[in-house]
């Protein structure tokens, strides 16, 4: 594989300038101006080497995936059909189609079947937006409106239905906890197979209200037991909302237990699972708790999704391990040197006008820059034309 280094660029940047005073260009500048001079590149053409290719799990339920360092423009989803999606899962009813963050915000309450994506920067962090529906549909283990089948262990107290404060279905379980145990249990009966969601990212979720003054140190976890029989089950723990942040007495905070990360006792039998526990672990500072209100439980099953992207990585370090978005050693590989090295000439003209305005009275230098970079910038548009996703659902061709 051919390797193109920065120097390689700066020679040919100091060989267009050999008749002007190069004293007053520093090193730090050149190279500077030879990254905006790629960048321009990048921006008219989609080279080989700057696609990159992310493979995560989309779950139907969660709007909003942190995008890779480096995410330029997004170019396509689609389901990755090695995973156990449906062997249809990319036919056109399936699909994912590109549109503007606010067109899928707008509407994410609404019944639009098709599947849309989305690159946003909205939460302050490069993400992509997602709004669509899983190939299998979550299973509702529990929806907490109602203490039918629900059994409290001896601290729990005032079990009730509390249909003014819930998530969803018109009301939700709500109780209380005493420090007559270490830790407060509700049982309840489940009929799960969960077999295939322990190694594909499967995801039970439920929703909480929790009381004010919450901390880890008042409930140091929350964990859920999945039971096939009577010392045979599997154990999830969480710390957090599902997100990752702290647990909030401001409305309802989503938990999340990651099934890939059960604990196994005895032997279960992961597609019978017949009975569910969900434990509130008293902490260090734990005090009475009331109105503790449950809504909502379900298990998500999702799907292992690729995201085909341009990168706004230049190239590397030396070694080649490194990824750069900035090229600032000389001895850093340019990217695009596997494909075409002869991008050096174009890229070496812009970057010389970028540093010596005074290049663009020279009619012989304007003669070359012609001929040699706008030219050979068409010439590779026909081989390496540069797609871009718009609004609506359609892709256009930029050339």
């Amino acid at each position: 594989m051919s390797q193109v280094t920065l120097n390689d660029i700066l020679l040919n940047v100091n060989d267009f300038n050999q008749n002007y005073s190069t004293s007053t260009i520093d090193q730090g500048n050149k190279l500077r101006a030879i990254n905006r001079a790629i960048e321009y590149v990048q921006r008219r053409l989609g080279l080989p080497s700057d696609k990159r290719i992310k493979e995560f799990y989309f779950y139907e339920d969660t709007l909003f995936y942190n995008a890779d360092e480096g995410t330029n423009e997004l170019l396509e989803i689609y389901y990755n059909t090695d995973s156990s999606s449906s062997a249809d899962s990319n036919s056109f009813p399936n699909r994912w189609f590109a549109y503007k963050d606010i067109e899928i915000l707008r509407n994410t309450n609404g019944n639009n079947q098709q599947n849309r994506f989305a690159f946003t920067s909205i939460n302050g962090l490069n993400q992509i937006l997602m709004k669509g529906y899983n190939t299998r549909p979550r299973n509702l283990i529990n929806a907490f409106n109602s203490t039918v089948g629900l059994t409290g262990s001896t601290s729990v107290t005032s079990l009730t239905t509390d249909s003014n404060i819930y998530q969803s279905g018109g009301s939700s379980v709500s109780f209380g906890m005493d420090n007559s145990e270490s830790t407060s249990t509700i049982t309840f009966a489940a009929n799960l197979d969960i077999h295939s969601s322990l190694n594909e990212g499967g995801q039970v979720r439920f929703y909480i209200d929790w009381p004010t003054g919450i901390s880890t140190s008042v409930i140091s976890s929350v964990t859920l037991r999945l039971q096939s029989s009577t010392g045979n089950y599997y154990t999830i723990s969480t710390t957090t909302q599902d997100d990752g942040t702290a647990w909030s007495a401001t409305g309802f905070n989503r938990l999340s237990f990651n099934l890939a990360n059960a604990v196994s006792t005895g032997t279960p039998n992961a597609s019978a699972i017949t009975t569910a526990v969900l434990s509130f672990v008293h902490g260090g500072s734990f005090v009475t708790q009331t109105n503790v209100r449950i809504n909502n439980m379900y298990m998500v099953q999702p799907d292992l999704v690729n995201l085909i992207y341009y990168s706004a990585y230049k190239g590397t370090d030396t070694t080649g391990a490194t990824d750069k978005i900035l090229l600032t050693e000389l001895t850093d590989i340019v990217s695009f040197g596997a494909y075409a090295p002869d991008l050096i000439l174009p890229i070496a003209l812009k970057a010389s006008l970028i540093l010596w305005p005074q290049l663009r009275g020279d009619i012989n230098f304007l003669q070359v820059y012609k001929s040699d970079s706008e030219d050979t910038m068409k010439l590779f548009s026909r081989s390496y034309p540069r797609y871009k996703n718009v609004t609506s659902g359609n892709t256009q061709l930029i050339r």
